[in-house]
């Protein structure tokens, strides 16, 4: 099927133009997003060939833009096909899932800085200035505790997001650390043991509670590309549902947070505790709106020693210490003193 041809399945307008970005992760994971000018309108369409791009899941995104809508942020509504479904078509040779958006009133955060914001990086005093914003409308959605979809969203641990994974995301990151850390000199060993150990025995205390904690239905994905501003850089809403799902609100806090606190690479979370701060940090901005209960605050620290010594540039870092043993010594000794150490997350739940 054509461009052409894909459009027709929406309107039956033919477009003055139309752009195509593509934003694939690798061959399993085939994204493709037409901007579509007809004149006097424009909507985006999508395509998608991967694993968890289905009808049921195209489902629940819609839902869960109409629940956000419904707090007062703003979320692009999904458009069906004319004939009122999400269509299956053959698209350079891969068969994908067809859905169409309407064109963002709002641009990105990453958009804004780009042409408006350059010099500002919209940071004010360490944190983008919307972070306080999207994390109050996470913590909204938490405190409604959707229960419309069984459907997890990327960053729930003990169930994997895509059918085709062996494991949840954070497991995953875990494995593949240790799949490096197996292959460093036998001196080695039995701190890469002692370390493997604790990252299991959390691992396993958590699990004991972790289907308890209170949940709900998340967008799941607010970095800078997907978090929609105003001209003036205030925060509107968010777009861009493809990992949502439903979620373990504490969870999705560890994990999301560190990412999107502000605009520094990922190599600069390592540094200055900043992983730690910012988990912190956005604790104290959503408590305003949220109600953590014990469980909550019993889990914070097993989330933070199974994510945080073992996320994935953990790996990065192992692997590029190379055989250099004060790096590799230095990486082994700050991994286990993630997994050791005593925060008080109670204080800031």
């Amino acid at each position: 099927m054509d461009i052409n041809d894909i459009v027709s399945l929406f309107s039956e307008k033919t477009p003055v133009n139309v752009d195509i970005k593509n934003t694939s992760h690798g061959e399993e994971d085939f994204r493709e997003t037409l901007l579509v000018d007809f004149g006097e309108k424009r909507i985006v369409i999508k395509l998608s060939a991967n694993g968890f791009t289905d009808e049921k899941h195209l489902a629940m995104w819609e839902r869960i833009a109409k629940e956000y809508r419904g707090l007062g942020y703003y979320c692009p509504q999904f458009i069906r096909a004319l004939d009122g479904t999400y269509p299956t078509v053959v698209y350079k040779d891969k068969n994908c899932r067809v859905w169409g958006e309407e064109f963002s009133k709002y641009k990105s955060a990453e958009e804004l800085i780009k042409d408006k914001f350059s010099d500002t990086k919209l940071v004010e005093e360490g944190w983008y200035s919307f972070f306080e914003d999207a994390m109050i409308m996470d913590a909204k959605v938490a405190a409604c505790h959707f229960d419309y979809t069984d459907l997890p969203s990327a960053y729930c641990m003990f169930e994997p997001f895509d059918p085709s994974d062996t494991s949840d995301e954070t497991t995953e990151d875990a494995e593949k650390w240790l799949a490096i850390a197996q292959n460093l000199p036998d001196k080695y060993k039995g701190q890469v043991e002692r370390i493997w150990n604790n990252w299991l025995e959390a691992r396993k205390e958590l699990e004991k509670i972790y289907h308890q904690l209170p949940t709900s239905v998340f967008q799941a994905d607010i970095n800078d590309t997907n978090v929609l501003l105003d001209e003036d850089g205030r925060f509107k809403g968010v777009y861009d549902f493809n990992i949502g799902g439903r979620e373990v609100f504490i969870n999705y806090l560890v994990r999301q947070a560190p990412y999107v606190s502000t605009d520094d690479t990922y190599g600069s979370i390592d540094v200055d505790d900043n992983f730690l701060k910012r988990v912190l940090h956005a604790l104290d901005i959503v408590k305003k709106v949220y109600s953590f209960n014990d469980l909550e605050k019993k889990a914070a620290p097993l989330l933070y020693k199974c994510i945080r010594p073992l996320w994935w540039h953990a790996s990065v870092e192992l692997e590029e210490a190379g055989a250099d043993d004060e790096k590799i010594l230095r990486h082994l000794d700050a991994v286990e003193y993630e997994q050791t150490r005593d925060i008080v997350f109670s204080v800031h739940m």
